[in-house]
């Protein structure tokens, strides 16, 4: 073989196999955990190149963004919360419930909060952390696991919460969670609800609005930077022509590194 096409060809060789290895750590893959306390669930990872953090999601109840990830109303599409965490150069980690009982984050909520946190320990780049979460990923997120975020070395980072995010007093979890003893650099936490969600529905019985305003007046009188966003014409699901607004907001929000 002439000496030329043979370097031609390792050359090609080399570049496919150089091809091949980026995609495969940059591909989406489901791991399973399992905690200290013993809870073991899955969870789907979309690495991302140069990650400077961790963009949590937390599903709603009966896991649909876990179990459709190609949905447009929550992942998927331009404006979808895979490209965003891409866009802001953050590993996205988008766990199921470890629960077996049931298909949701609060119910066994402190238990399944003590999974999170073993959970994101876990994962490199864990000092910058956004955590976003729709109704009962909201739910969790205020009620439990911001509390326990004071066992991880963050340094900052924030939380979006839709459709939920209830106050901790309220539900006699916690009396107080001052900023100051849980972390030290910024970390916002934002409320984003619509005007219906009310819980006067049969399908959405939960009175997210409420439970929305209690939650970021408790967080706030505790220290915390808070904002809340009431939408127009918007119920439970925060969604238009089958398209979630949930990476729109969360683009707005995380700010670029």
């Amino acid at each position: 073989m002439d000496i030329k096409l043979k370097w031609t060809l390792i050359v090609i060789i080399a570049t496919l196999l150089l091809i091949f290895f980026v995609y495969k750590i940059n591909s989406p893959s489901t791991k399973t955990f399992t905690s200290s306390n013993g809870r073991q669930g899955e969870y789907i990872i979309y690495p991302t190149n140069n990650s400077k953090g961790i963009l949590l999601w937390l599903h709603g109840d009966g896991a649909f963004e876990y179990e459709n990830p190609e949905s447009k109303e929550y992942l998927e599409g331009p404006k979808g919360i895979k490209q965003v965490a891409k866009d802001k150069n953050l590993t996205l980690v988008v766990p199921k419930t470890p629960s077996t009982q049931y298909n949701t984050w609060w119910e066994e909520g402190d238990l399944n909060s003590y999974y999170l946190i073993d959970l994101i320990q876990s994962l490199p780049n864990n000092d910058y952390l956004w955590i976003g979460g729709f109704s009962g990923g909201a739910e969790i997120t205020s009620y439990w696991l911001i509390e326990k975020l004071k066992d991880i070395d963050i340094k900052k980072g924030g939380a979006v919460l839709f459709g939920g995010g209830g106050s901790p007093k309220v539900e006699n979890i916690s009396e107080r969670i001052p900023k100051k003893n849980i972390i030290r650099g910024d970390f916002p936490i934002y409320w984003i609800v619509g005007e219906h969600d009310t819980g006067e529905s049969k399908e959405h019985p939960f009175d997210a609005l409420t439970a929305s305003k209690e939650g970021e007046e408790f967080y706030r009188t505790n220290g915390w930077k808070t904002h809340i966003t009431i939408l127009d014409n918007y119920s439970h699901l925060l969604t238009k022509n089958n398209e979630g607004k949930y990476g729109e907001f969360l683009d707005e929000i995380i700010p670029d590194r």
